[in-house]
């Protein structure tokens, strides 16, 4: 448990360089691996996936392609345990950032990679719907939207409307008067 929360005390910190940071929050990650294995812990062996996953999708060391691969993944494993019925939340949480990590991947097709982020996201979008979490809903239909501006199969003027659709549901939410 210590090694996973050294390891985001490194992701989160500000101080020092951030490649030596991130750098940090990967080797705790893991040897916290080493103890959190999925037969023994799977719900912390999991989280740690998650974090790790994070870790990679951020890391500025090595090759950028081999690094969205190495948080795919660990997304993908994390997966085996956060399932949709299980660990619906935690599930919701890396289906989005599955869906990042695919809109930023290199290798592969670019549509087959952009199709799977609308896919992850949308899957997100099944549990946190924007009366569950509503901060959590805006930033997915955010990511949504990004998606949908770069997609490439379909009809541009289509995917420009749902695109369009998905920004505007987020600032439903993400505007000053939903907070005060």
């Amino acid at each position: 448990m210590t090694q996973n929360n050294l390891g985001t005390a490194y992701s989160d910190r500000i101080q020092g360089e951030r490649v030596q940071n991130i750098e940090a929050a990967i080797q705790a990650y893991e040897q916290c691996l080493e103890v959190y294995t999925r037969e023994a812990f799977p719900e912390d062996w999991a989280m740690t996936q998650n974090n790790l996953g994070t870790a990679y999708s951020d890391r500025i060391q090595g090759e950028r392609n081999q690094n969205i691969e190495a948080g795919i993944q660990a997304y993908e494993q994390s997966l085996e345990v956060y399932t949709h019925d299980a660990f619906p939340y935690e599930w919701a949480t890396t289906q989005n950032n599955l869906g990042t990590v695919y809109s930023d991947r290199i290798q592969g097709e670019r549509n087959q990679n952009i199709e799977a982020a609308i896919q992850a996201y949308e899957q997100s979008l099944e549990i946190r719907t924007r009366e569950a979490f509503p901060y959590e809903w805006a930033m997915t239909q955010n990511n949504l939207g990004t998606v949908y501006s770069d997609r490439i199969q379909g009809e541009r003027n289509q995917n420009i409307e749902a695109a369009i659709q998905a920004y505007e549901q987020s600032t439903k939410v993400l505007t000053l008067e939903e907070y005060e």
